[in-house]
């Protein structure tokens, strides 16, 4: 079974009127307690073969703690379907189509946004969250179906270390 890892970005600067939403990165802490979730998700033996993230920069940074973390050895894409504003139904569409080409055991994260995500894997889970900044909801795909396996919240992933 193909694991999907379902990660929200760290903690964000503040919107300022002006800039573009996509250009908010992470925060001083955000950087911190990401690194520190990331680890902690390594850690608990969740690290992927590949990545695909929100072309938002907190995303891409959220998933450059990822990569760091797990030792900079995967390959890393980008979708619009994982952006804030995006139908749960068209992503999980496109992660179907995704699935029939993966690997038996691959595991694959993925960095998004609320309240995709939550929406996302409610679609997939049929289970509502509370999708805190750089938690990891893991998702495993059994060739026609989802099963929820497991959601960590930041201080339970940083507590793995």
């Amino acid at each position: 079974m193909t694991c999907l890892l379902l990660i929200r970005h760290g903690i964000a600067e503040d919107f300022r009127p002006g800039h573009p939403d996509s250009e908010r990165g992470l925060t001083e802490e955000g950087w911190a307690t990401t690194r520190a979730a990331m680890k902690g998700l390594v850690a608990k033996g969740y690290a992927p073969a590949r990545g695909i993230s929100s072309p938002y920069r907190r995303a891409l940074e959220t998933m450059a703690c990822l990569k760091e973390a797990a030792g900079g050895t995967f390959p890393v894409g980008y979708s619009e379907l994982f952006t804030p504003e995006e139908n749960a139904a068209d992503t999980e569409a496109w992660l179907r189509t995704m699935m029939r080409g993966a690997g038996e055991d691959e595991v694959i994260a993925f960095t998004s946004h609320q309240p995709l995500l939550g929406d996302l894997i409610a679609r997939l889970t049929g289970r509502y969250l509370d999708i805190k900044k750089a938690s990891c909801t893991i998702v495993e795909w059994h060739g026609s179906g989802w099963t929820f396996r497991k959601h960590f919240t930041p201080s339970e992933l940083q507590g793995a270390m």
